[in-house]
């Protein structure tokens, strides 16, 4: 890997930089994303593992480059173009696309084991509180004309 030239190395940077540039990306155009990232272990570990399979996809490609320069006519550059995009496919197709859903997943799962976790703690209202709650919500939405409904306390 060594006699990789200096614009190959810049295609290996960017391949491996891709996940950490699309969730700096994410943090800035949406904000809500980074509260369960930051504030959860799983949407922590699901963006750290994204930034991870990226690197390890930076470095798949760049062995993949250093293979095709070792082989006899890379010089020409349609074998050149071709041999670029068959090595950018196998990082792309095993660490890149995984760590983009890890990116988009991880932090739609850490919010929703986090909503499943508030409706568990809720507490049961009875049936007392419910149906004095909709007895007060129904006399202060219907209109002045109606005649007045009994009080909210009902005997059961």
């Amino acid at each position: 890997m060594a006699r990789l030239n200096g614009r190959q190395w810049g295609l290996v940077l960017i391949i491996a930089g891709s996940p950490v540039v699309l969730a700096c990306l994410l943090g800035v155009l949406q904000p809500t994303l980074l509260r369960p990232v930051l504030g959860t272990a799983v949407g922590g570990m699901s963006w750290g593992l994204a930034c991870l399979l990226g690197w390890v996809g930076g470095l798949l490609f760049a062995r993949g480059l250093a293979k095709l320069q070792r082989s006899p006519g890379f010089a020409s550059p349609v074998r050149r173009s071709f041999g670029l995009v068959l090595a950018a496919l196998p990082p792309l197709g095993l660490c890149i696309v995984p760590a983009v859903v890890l990116l988009l997943g991880g932090p739609v799962y850490a919010t929703s084991l986090s909503y499943r976790e508030n409706i568990g703690q809720r507490t049961v209202t009875s049936l007392h509180s419910a149906a004095s709650d909709f007895a007060n919500n129904v006399r202060r939405n219907l209109p002045r004309q109606l005649p007045r409904l009994p009080s909210p306390s009902p005997q059961w």
